[in-house]
């Protein structure tokens, strides 16, 4: 059995789940300390959003200002 803690919620989850619940933003957690073993999920998946995210704006303004260049072309 392991432990996982997602906020203030833990779970005591069979052996082979560990891998659904760290991908769903669960941490592993020491069942005699408390502290967190393995920590896995959003924070990958927030970088690469941040990243997604800074790629779109930059695309998204030079769109922008192509636009407004054909705007006044007419």
């Amino acid at each position: 059995m392991k432990l996982v803690q997602k906020g203030n919620k833990q779970l005591r989850i069979a052996d082979d789940q560990l891998a659904n619940y760290l991908a769903r933003g669960f941490d592993e957690v020491d069942q005699k300390t408390g502290k967190i073993i393995k920590k896995e999920g959003p924070a990958d998946e927030l970088k690469a959003l941040k990243k997604e995210n800074a790629t779109l704006k930059k695309t998204n303004k030079e769109l922008t200002e192509q636009l407004e260049q054909l705007k006044a072309g007419q």
